[in-house]
């Protein structure tokens, strides 16, 4: 067994961009999000973290009301065709997810800035062993083929975001969501007895509203884990009941390499650890441990990894 939260929780979502201007407007002009870091990953140490023939890597790191997690890490990536949006029945990452204080103003004025949802607002329930939990969101199709979910939570937990600034609209990540093909096996990895995080719940539920939201066929049932550590963002494993849905996005899904939502990092106490850890758990070491670059990783060990499943994450040791 792994010592409780050998990673520390959801520290950023990676998002390989072209347009930087346009990510800017949604995320800091329309969403109050702060640019916090920007600078330049070299080629020679973007190759060597996340695979060869990846060039010089522009990063700019945005924070919601200086949260030191839930980030966003913009990259600059080659130029290319943007992808579909991933469905929630696609196989690799799915959404982003955030709170909003309001979700119909949310929708009303992001629709009037030119931003694109794919479903209105709407209210469902999860749930929870014997209660039913009231889940209220809308989706956002955000630029370059990122799936944005505001969720306006009936009772909202502590954010980094809103404890610094109650009265903003907009917090920092609170989710990142995964669709895999062996739910056992991601759990495993992320949860208490692997890599340390906690079980908030592991539902299976279905509901006309998740099916209007998700663009689901009527009746789906969707199984849905919660697994958090100790800062705000958690991670979402889901697997829907039918298994021919969907398509499979991991290919296109490659850190530094393209667009979209591409990939996680997360803060760990002890990367040999971590390393060795995943290995144990089914996943795949790719790259590391070695120095990370200044910009983004401050010269910290980082690793490159895969999750059983094949998702990318990226790991950074870290002292605090």
């Amino acid at each position: 067994m792994s010592e409780p939260c050998l990673v520390g929780g959801v520290d950023a979502a990676f998002l390989g961009v072209n347009d930087l201007d346009a990510q800017l407007e949604l995320y800091v002009g329309q969403l109050g999000w702060e640019v916090a870091e920007q600078g330049v990953i070299p080629a020679a140490e973007a190759s060597a973290l996340w695979g060869d023939g990846i060039g010089d890597l522009p990063v700019t790191v945005l924070t919601a009301a200086g949260s030191p997690h839930g980030r966003l890490i913009l990259l600059e990536v080659p130029a290319q065709e943007v992808p579909e949006h991933p469905l929630q029945a696609d196989t690799g990452l799915v959404a982003i997810n955030m709170y909003t204080r309001d979700i119909e103003v949310s929708h009303t004025t992001l629709a009037d800035a030119g931003q694109r949802w794919r479903t209105p607002p709407a209210t469902w329930a999860v749930p929870l062993g014997e209660k039913l939990v009231s889940v209220t969101q809308g989706f956002l199709l955000a630029p370059e083929a990122t799936d944005i979910v505001f969720v306006q939570p009936a009772e909202a937990r502590g954010t980094a975001a809103w404890d610094a600034d109650p009265d903003r609209h907009y917090t920092e990540l609170t989710s990142v969501v995964c669709h895999v093909p062996d739910f056992e096996a991601e759990t495993a990895f992320w949860g208490a007895e692997g890599l340390g995080l906690q079980s908030w719940y592991d539902v299976s539920f279905t509901h006309p509203g998740l099916d209007e939201m998700a663009l689901l066929p009527a009746g789906s049932v969707m199984r849905l884990s919660f697994l958090a550590g100790p800062t705000t963002a958690r991670l979402e494993v889901t697997r829907l009941e039918n298994r021919t849905l969907g398509t499979d996005r991991r290919d296109q899904q490659r850190t530094g390499r393209h667009l979209g939502h591409t990939g996680w990092l997360f803060k760990v106490r002890d990367l040999s650890e971590t390393l060795f850890r995943t290995e144990q758990l089914g996943g795949t070491v790719r790259s590391g441990p070695r120095a990370g670059a200044p910009a983004l990783f401050a010269g910290c060990p980082v690793a490159f990894v895969e999750t059983p499943n094949g998702l990318p994450v990226t790991f950074v040791e870290v002292s605090d």
